[in-house]
C-alpha cells in the first residue's frame, strides 16, 4: 500500500499552531509590555504628583488662604518637573476652582498620577503629573509583529519543508520498492515460466518413458511369446517324438522333460502376459481386466468380483487403468490379508472410475491414507495417473457385512486422458 503524503495534514494540523505562536509574539507579549511599562510611568508620575503634592501642603500651612493663589511659588515648586528630563505638565485641582493652576506642555498618550494636597486631615485639593508616554512601546509594537510573522512563518514552513522533504524521500522509497517488486515478479515469472517448462519436459519425458517401457514390456512380451515360445513348443514336439521311439527305462526321464518343457512354456505364457496382456491390444480394457483377474484369483487362491461397466476409454487411459487395476491386486496379494477382492469399473464424472476393493486388514504404518502410502507400486501408479491428468486415492474399505475394513484404491480418468 503505497504511503500518503503527510505534508497536507501537517499543514492543516501546524498552521493554526503557527499562528497562534505569531499572534502570541506578536500581539500578547506587546500588550503586556505595554501595560507593565505604562504601569511603571504611571507610579512614576503618582511618585511625582505625591512629592510636589507635599511640598504644596507645606505652602497651604504657612499661607492658608492664599497658597493657591500664589503663581509665582507654584511655579517655583513645579519648575523642576516642566524641564528636561521628566517634562512633566502639572495641574492643580481645588474644591471651588477646577484647574486653577496648569503648567508644561501637553503630551499626546500621556500617561498621568496623582495626589491628594491635605491641610491637616481635610483635602483642600489634587495635583495631577502627566507624564511623556514612553516610547519602548511603540518599538515593541513595531517589532513585535514582524518578530510574530517570522516566528509563525518558520514554525510553519520549516517543518513543512522538512516533512515535505520526508514525503518526497518516502516517494523514492515507494517508486525504488515498486521497481524492486517488480524486477522481483519479472524474474519470480521468468523463474516460473522455466520450471513450468521444465516440468512439461519432464512430464513429456516421463510420458516418453513410460511409453518406452511399455512398447519394451510389448516387444519383450512378442518375443517372449514368440520366439522363446516356439523354442520350447519345438523342443516339446521333439521330445514327444522321441518318447514315441524310446520305450521302457527311458520313459521317466522323458515325461519329467515334457513336464519341465510344458512348465517353462506356461512360465513365458505368464510372464509375456504379465508383461504386456494380449488382451489389452486385442480385446479391449474390460477383456484385458477379466482375464488377468481371474488367472490372479486362481493363482492367489481369493474370491473376485468383476463390476465391469462396457466403457472404451482411449489407448492411453487404458493402458493406465489396466496397470492401476495390476498394481492393486498385487498389493492385496502381498500385504492385505484379504479372502474377497472387488473390482469396479464405469464411466463417473466425465472419465473413467476404477475401484478396487479388498476386505483385508486395512491400512497400517506406511500403507496410511494421505501419506503417501501403499508402497512403491502404487506410488508408481498415482503418478502414471497424474500424469495421465487423473487422481489416486487410498481409502478406507467397506467388508460384506456392512463393517469397515479392508482397503479401496480409487484412480479416476478424464475421458481425455
Amino acid at each position: 500500500m503505497k504511503p500518503a503524503p503527510l505534508a497536507g495534514r501537517f499543514a492543516r494540523r501546524m498552521l493554526p499552531l503557527a499562528l497562534l505562536a505569531g499572534a502570541v509574539v506578536g500581539g500578547v507579549v506587546p500588550f503586556f509590555y505595554t501595560r507593565q511599562v505604562v504601569a511603571e510611568r504611571a507610579g512614576e508620575a503618582t511618585a511625582w504628583a505625591r512629592q510636589l503634592a507635599d511640598r504644596i501642603e507645606g505652602l497651604a500651612r504657612t499661607r492658608p488662604t492664599l497658597w493657591s493663589y500664589d503663581r509665582l511659588t507654584l511655579d517655583a515648586l513645579a519648575a523642576p518637573l516642566l524641564g528636561p528630563p521628566v517634562d512633566a505638565r502639572v495641574r492643580l485641582d481645588t474644591h471651588s476652582h477646577p484647574a486653577i493652576y496648569e503648567a508644561g506642555e501637553p503630551h499626546p498618550d500621556a500617561v498621568g498620577g496623582w495626589a491628594v494636597v491635605r491641610r491637616g486631615a481635610r483635602p483642600i485639593g489634587r495635583i495631577r503629573v502627566e507624564l511623556p508616554a514612553p516610547r519602548g512601546p511603540v518599538a515593541v509594537w513595531i517589532g513585535a509583529p514582524l518578530v510574530g510573522l517570522a516566528l509563525a512563518a518558520g514554525l510553519f514552513f520549516l517543518p513543512l519543508a522538512a516533512v515535505r522533504r520526508g514525503d518526497e524521500r518516502n516517494a523514492e522509497l515507494w517508486r525504488a520498492l515498486v521497481e524492486a517488486n517488480a524486477s522481483l515478479e519479472a524474474r519470480v515469472e521468468a523463474r516460473t515460466a522455466e520450471l513450468r517448462r521444465r516440468e512439461t519436459e519432464l512430464q513429456a519425458l516421463g510420458a516418453r518413458l513410460m511409453a518406452v517401457q511399455e512398447e519394451e514390456r510389448a516387444r519383450i512380451s512378442r518375443d517372449l511369446h514368440d520366439d522363446l515360445g516356439q523354442v520350447l513348443t519345438g523342443l516339446r514336439l521333439r521330445l514327444t517324438a522321441l518318447e514315441a521311439a524310446l520305450a521302457g527305462a527311458h520313459q521317466a526321464h522323458l515325461t519329467a522333460a515334457l513336464a519341465a518343457v510344458d512348465d517353462g512354456v506356461e512360465a513365458v505364457r505368464r510372464l509375456a502376459h504379465d508383461l504386456r496382456p494380449p488382451a489389452l491390444d486385442a480385446l479391449g480394457l474390460l477383456d484385458a481386466i477379466d482375464s488377468h483377474a481371474r488367472s490372479w484369483a486362481a493363482m492367489a487362491g481369493l474370491e473376485v468380483e468383476l463390476a465391469l461397466e462396457s466403457v472404451q476409454p482411449d489407448a492411453n487411459a487404458a493402458e493406465v487403468l489396466f496397470r492401476v487395476c495390476q498394481e492393486a491386486l498385487t498389493n492385496v496379494a502381498r500385504h492385505a490379508d484379504a479372502a474377497r477382492v472387488r473390482i469396479t469399473l464405469g464411466p463417473a464424472d466425465d472419465g473413467w472410475r476404477l475401484e478396487v476393493e479388498d476386505d483385508g486388514r486395512g491400512f497400517n504404518g506406511a500403507d496410511a491414507p494421505g501419506e503417501g502410502g501403499g508402497g512403491l507400486g502404487l506410488l508408481g501408479a498415482r503418478e502414471r495417473v497424474e500424469r495421465a491428468g487423473g487422481y489416486l486415492d487410498l481409502e478406507p474399505g467397506t467388508r460384506s457385512d456392512g463393517t469397515a475394513g479392508g482397503a479401496r484404491v480409487v484412480a479416476w480418468l478424464p475421458v481425455e486422458a
